[in-house]
C-alpha cells in the first residue's frame, strides 16, 4: 500500500506531483488505485511478464532495424561513466545504486531510438519487467550481477561508438535472453521461458 502523504513527506513535494505519479504508474500497470483503501504495488503475473519479455525481444530487434544511432561523443562518455560507476560497485553491495545505474542506461540508450512510439513502448515495457530484476537482486550473486552489467554497456558501447544499432540490438537481446535464465535459476522452477 502506498501513501500519497507519506510519498509527499519523503520526497519533500506536495500531494499533487505525487498523485500524478501514482496515475502514470496506474497506467503503466504498477500500481492499481482502489476506491476506499488506496493505492496498491500491483503483484507480478507471470503470465504476462512471459508475453512482454517476448514483447520485448521482438522490439529489440525493430530498434535495430528501424532506429538510426543519433549518439553524440556526449552521450558515449555518460554511458562510458555509468560502466565506470557500475564497476566500482563491484566491491560494495549496494543494489539500489546499481538499478540507478542500470536504468539510467536504459533511459541513455532510449533516446537513441529515432522512432518515438517505439521508444515509448520499449521504455514501458522495460520498467513492467525490470521490477522483478530488483525484486531478485539482493539475492543474487552480486559480482555477477555487476559484472553482467559492466559487460552490456561496455559491449553496446563499442556498438554505439560504430554506429552499429543492430550490434546494439543484438547485445541487449543476448543479455535479455541470459537475464532470463538467471531469473529462472533464483526462482528455482522456469517461470519466465519464452513462448
Amino acid at each position: 500500500m502506498l501513501s500519497e502523504n507519506a510519498l509527499a513527506d519523503e520526497f519533500g513535494v506536495s500531494r499533487t506531483p505525487v498523485r500524478q505519479a501514482l496515475q502514470r504508474l496506474e497506467f503503466e500497470g504498477l500500481v492499481m488505485s482502489r476506491h476506499g483503501v488506496g493505492t496498491i504495488v500491483t503483484t507480478v503475473d507471470l503470465q504476462y511478464l512471459r508475453e512482454v519479455y517476448a514483447l520485448r525481444l521482438k522490439l529489440i530487434d525493430l530498434i535495430g532495424e528501424m532506429s538510426p544511432a543519433r549518439v553524440t561523443a556526449e552521450d558515449i562518455e555518460l554511458l562510458a561513466s555509468l560502466a565506470a560507476r557500475a564497476r566500482a560497485l563491484r566491491s560494495r553491495r549496494e543494489p539500489e545504486e546499481l538499478a540507478r545505474v542500470y536504468h539510467s542506461f536504459n533511459d541513455e540508450l532510449s533516446r537513441a531510438i529515432g522512432n518515438q512510439p517505439l521508444r515509448e513502448i520499449a521504455d514501458r515495457l522495460f520498467y513492467q519487467t525490470t521490477r522483478v530484476w530488483l525484486q531478485l537482486l539482493p539475492e543474487m550473486v552480486w559480482e555477477d550481477e555487476v559484472d553482467t552489467i559492466v559487460d552490456e554497456i561496455e559491449s553496446v558501447l563499442q556498438a554505439l561508438r560504430r554506429e552499429d544499432m543492430e550490434g546494439v540490438a543484438a547485445v541487449r537481446r543476448a543479455h535479455m535472453v541470459k537475464f532470463l535464465g538467471r531469473v529462472n535459476r533464483y526462482l528455482e522452477r522456469p517461470v519466465l521461458s519464452l513462448p
